[in-house]
């Protein structure tokens, strides 16, 4: 029985204390992933991540470790811009595919008009 809690009470220990530098790693990848396949699922993982990686700096703030802290904000700072490029690319992108579904859909409807206008070609005279 004390075995089991004491594997416990280290589990949660280790928990407690993970490394922001596996964070900022998994955000680089998660990122690299909502770049290549924008989507919502990814786009919350992304933006949890960056919610634990805030934890944590805040977490080395109180700690008094401030120069460890300052270097993840920064981290933490380049990561956002790069998710910031992610997100613009994906809109430019949705976009972009809009704009040739409204250009379909107004070929498609001149087309359709057209043929109302055009002369039946086995009409009986």
């Amino acid at each position: 029985m004390k075995k089991i809690l004491l594997l416990t009470l280290a589990a949660l220990a280790l928990v407690g204390c993970e490394n922001p530098q596996n964070t900022v790693n998994t955000l680089s990848k998660e990122i690299s992933q909502f770049r290549a396949t924008p989507n919502d699922q990814t786009q919350m993982v992304v933006e949890q991540s960056f919610a634990k990686l805030n934890r944590q700096i805040a977490e080395l703030e109180t700690k008094g470790k401030t120069t460890e802290a300052a270097n993840f904000r920064s981290q933490e700072s380049t990561l956002r811009a790069d998710y910031a490029a992610a997100k613009i690319a994906k809109t430019v992108h949705d976009a972009t595919n809009a704009i040739h579904g409204i250009g379909n859909a107004l070929k498609e409807a001149g087309q359709s008009i057209g043929d109302v206008f055009r002369e039946p070609t086995n009409a009986t005279e």
